[in-house]
Protein backbone atom coordinates (compact mmCIF):
# COMPACT_ATOMS: atom_id res chain seq x y z
CA UNK A 1 0.00 0.00 0.00
CA UNK A 2 1.37 3.41 -0.94
CA UNK A 3 1.22 6.57 1.12
CA UNK A 4 -1.08 9.31 -0.19
CA UNK A 5 0.72 12.10 -2.02
CA UNK A 6 -0.02 15.76 -1.37
CA UNK A 7 -1.69 15.91 -4.80
CA UNK A 8 -4.06 13.08 -3.82
CA UNK A 9 -4.82 14.74 -0.49
CA UNK A 10 -5.49 18.09 -2.19
CA UNK A 11 -7.72 16.40 -4.80
CA UNK A 12 -9.60 14.54 -2.07
CA UNK A 13 -10.09 17.75 -0.04
CA UNK A 14 -11.33 19.60 -3.14
CA UNK A 15 -13.77 16.81 -3.99
CA UNK A 16 -14.99 16.72 -0.38
CA UNK A 17 -15.66 20.48 -0.42
CA UNK A 18 -17.53 20.14 -3.74
CA UNK A 19 -19.78 17.40 -2.40
CA UNK A 20 -20.48 19.35 0.79
CA UNK A 21 -21.33 22.46 -1.27
CA UNK A 22 -24.07 20.41 -2.93
CA UNK A 23 -25.75 19.77 0.44
CA UNK A 24 -28.36 22.34 1.45
CA UNK A 25 -27.74 23.48 5.02
CA UNK A 26 -29.49 25.85 7.43
CA UNK A 27 -27.71 29.11 8.23
CA UNK A 28 -27.43 30.00 11.90
CA UNK A 29 -25.66 32.58 14.01
CA UNK A 30 -24.33 30.96 17.17
CA UNK A 31 -24.02 33.42 20.06
CA UNK A 32 -22.66 33.68 23.59
CA UNK A 33 -21.78 36.40 26.11
CA UNK A 34 -18.56 37.00 28.00
CA UNK A 35 -18.31 39.79 30.57
CA UNK A 36 -21.41 41.46 29.08
CA UNK A 37 -19.83 41.48 25.59
CA UNK A 38 -21.71 39.54 22.88
CA UNK A 39 -19.91 37.11 20.58
CA UNK A 40 -21.26 35.38 17.50
CA UNK A 41 -20.38 33.53 14.34
CA UNK A 42 -22.20 32.17 11.29
CA UNK A 43 -22.46 28.40 11.26
CA UNK A 44 -24.01 25.99 8.78
CA UNK A 45 -22.81 22.87 10.63
CA UNK A 46 -25.92 22.67 12.82
CA UNK A 47 -28.48 19.88 13.25
CA UNK A 48 -31.07 18.50 15.61
CA UNK A 49 -29.76 15.56 17.62
CA UNK A 50 -32.56 14.40 19.91
CA UNK A 51 -36.19 15.21 20.65
CA UNK A 52 -36.31 13.56 24.09
CA UNK A 53 -34.47 15.32 25.59
CA UNK A 54 -34.27 18.16 23.06
CA UNK A 55 -30.65 18.43 21.90
CA UNK A 56 -28.74 19.98 18.98
CA UNK A 57 -25.21 19.81 17.66
CA UNK A 58 -23.11 22.69 16.39
CA UNK A 59 -19.54 22.62 15.04
CA UNK A 60 -17.19 25.52 15.84
CA UNK A 61 -13.70 26.09 14.46
CA UNK A 62 -11.06 25.28 17.08
CA UNK A 63 -9.51 28.74 16.61
CA UNK A 64 -12.74 30.72 17.06
CA UNK A 65 -13.17 33.31 19.78
CA UNK A 66 -16.73 32.05 20.23
CA UNK A 67 -15.51 28.56 21.14
CA UNK A 68 -13.35 30.08 23.88
CA UNK A 69 -16.38 31.94 25.27
CA UNK A 70 -18.66 28.90 25.11
CA UNK A 71 -15.95 26.79 26.78
CA UNK A 72 -16.03 29.25 29.69
CA UNK A 73 -19.79 29.86 29.94
CA UNK A 74 -21.08 26.41 28.88
CA UNK A 75 -24.02 28.15 27.18
CA UNK A 76 -24.83 29.21 23.61
CA UNK A 77 -27.70 30.47 21.48
CA UNK A 78 -28.74 29.25 18.04
CA UNK A 79 -30.32 31.96 15.89
CA UNK A 80 -31.85 30.20 12.86
CA UNK A 81 -31.73 32.98 10.27
CA UNK A 82 -34.72 33.89 8.11
CA UNK A 83 -34.38 34.20 4.33
CA UNK A 84 -34.21 38.01 4.62
CA UNK A 85 -31.14 37.86 6.90
CA UNK A 86 -28.34 37.01 4.46
CA UNK A 87 -26.66 40.28 5.44
CA UNK A 88 -26.42 39.07 9.05
CA UNK A 89 -24.97 35.75 7.89
CA UNK A 90 -22.28 37.60 5.93
CA UNK A 91 -21.57 39.98 8.82
CA UNK A 92 -21.12 37.20 11.38
CA UNK A 93 -19.04 35.09 8.97
CA UNK A 94 -16.15 37.59 9.07
CA UNK A 95 -13.05 36.43 10.91
CA UNK A 96 -11.01 38.42 13.34
CA UNK A 97 -11.50 41.18 15.84
CA UNK A 98 -14.16 43.21 14.05
CA UNK A 99 -17.18 44.17 16.13
CA UNK A 100 -19.74 41.81 14.59
CA UNK A 101 -22.49 43.18 16.85
CA UNK A 102 -21.81 46.83 15.87
CA UNK A 103 -25.17 48.19 14.70
CA UNK A 104 -26.88 44.80 15.12
CA UNK A 105 -29.98 44.68 17.31
CA UNK A 106 -30.09 41.91 19.89
CA UNK A 107 -31.35 41.18 23.38
CA UNK A 108 -30.41 38.64 26.03
CA UNK A 109 -32.51 35.48 26.20
CA UNK A 110 -31.45 32.89 28.77
CA UNK A 111 -28.11 34.71 29.07
CA UNK A 112 -27.23 34.48 25.35
CA UNK A 113 -27.75 37.01 22.51
CA UNK A 114 -30.95 36.58 20.53
CA UNK A 115 -31.29 38.30 17.15
CA UNK A 116 -34.76 39.63 16.17
CA UNK A 117 -36.64 38.39 13.10
CA UNK A 118 -35.15 34.90 12.98
CA UNK A 119 -36.98 31.75 11.89
CA UNK A 120 -36.28 30.34 15.33
CA UNK A 121 -34.13 30.60 18.41
CA UNK A 122 -32.73 27.98 20.78
CA UNK A 123 -30.93 28.65 24.06
CA UNK A 124 -28.66 25.74 24.96
CA UNK A 125 -26.48 24.49 27.79
CA UNK A 126 -23.42 22.51 26.68
CA UNK A 127 -23.82 18.81 27.40
CA UNK A 128 -20.49 17.81 25.86
CA UNK A 129 -17.58 18.98 23.71
CA UNK A 130 -16.59 16.40 21.07
CA UNK A 131 -13.41 16.36 18.97
CA UNK A 132 -14.23 16.89 15.31
CA UNK A 133 -10.93 17.32 13.46
CA UNK A 134 -10.35 21.04 12.90
CA UNK A 135 -13.64 21.75 14.70
CA UNK A 136 -15.16 21.03 18.10
CA UNK A 137 -18.72 19.73 18.10
CA UNK A 138 -20.93 21.16 20.81
CA UNK A 139 -23.73 18.91 21.99
CA UNK A 140 -26.33 21.23 23.47
CA UNK A 141 -29.28 20.63 25.77
CA UNK A 142 -32.05 22.97 24.60
CA UNK A 143 -33.36 24.97 27.57
CA UNK A 144 -35.56 27.45 25.69
CA UNK A 145 -37.26 27.50 22.28
CA UNK A 146 -38.76 30.41 20.35
CA UNK A 147 -40.55 29.68 17.09
CA UNK A 148 -40.21 32.48 14.54
CA UNK A 149 -42.03 33.22 11.32
CA UNK A 150 -41.05 32.85 7.70
CA UNK A 151 -38.79 30.66 5.66
CA UNK A 152 -35.27 29.86 6.86
CA UNK A 153 -32.10 31.04 5.17
CA UNK A 154 -30.19 28.15 3.59
CA UNK A 155 -26.79 27.73 1.98
CA UNK A 156 -26.36 25.60 -1.14
CA UNK A 157 -23.84 25.71 -3.97
CA UNK A 158 -21.97 28.50 -2.14
CA UNK A 159 -25.05 30.75 -2.34
CA UNK A 160 -27.79 31.79 0.04
CA UNK A 161 -31.38 30.80 -0.68
CA UNK A 162 -34.38 29.25 1.01
CA UNK A 163 -36.46 26.10 0.83
CA UNK A 164 -39.38 26.01 -1.57
CA UNK A 165 -41.78 23.07 -1.10
CA UNK A 166 -42.97 20.98 -4.05
CA UNK A 167 -46.47 21.64 -5.29
CA UNK A 168 -48.98 19.13 -3.85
Amino acid sequence: MTEPTQTNVDTHAYAFREVMASVCTPVTVITAVSQDAPFGTTVSAFASLSVAPPMVLVALDRASDLLRVVSDTKRFGVNVLAKEQADLATNFATKGGSDKFGGVLWHPDHDVPRLPGTSGFLACDVAEFVDGGDHIVLLGNVVSVTVGQGRPLTYHGRRFGTHEPFEA
